[in-house]
């Protein structure tokens, strides 16, 4: 197989260059929803408990994650601040 010359591989990094950088957007968009979807859940369970509707074990017990897990979710995404 031939070797490129140089303007074939500095187009080719180019294109490298322009492919990783699409990679990472995707990936940081990836990040900020699942961000988004925690803060969306956190905060409507800390509601949930907040009013009365449901326990703290009770969340436990449906997200699968320790009450002191969920005490310190509903906390940080807590409209009380």
């Amino acid at each position: 197989m031939p070797r490129p010359d140089q303007t074939t591989r500095t187009e080719g990094r180019a294109r490298i260059a322009a492919l990783k950088k699409t990679r990472d957007k995707i990936h940081a968009d990836a990040e900020k929803a699942k961000t988004d979807a925690d803060a969306a859940m956190w905060s409507a369970i800390a509601e949930l408990i907040r009013t009365g509707q449901v326990l703290q074990a009770d969340a436990a017990a449906e997200t699968g994650f320790t009450r002191d897990h969920v005490l310190k979710q509903t906390k940080r995404y807590s409209s009380d601040g």
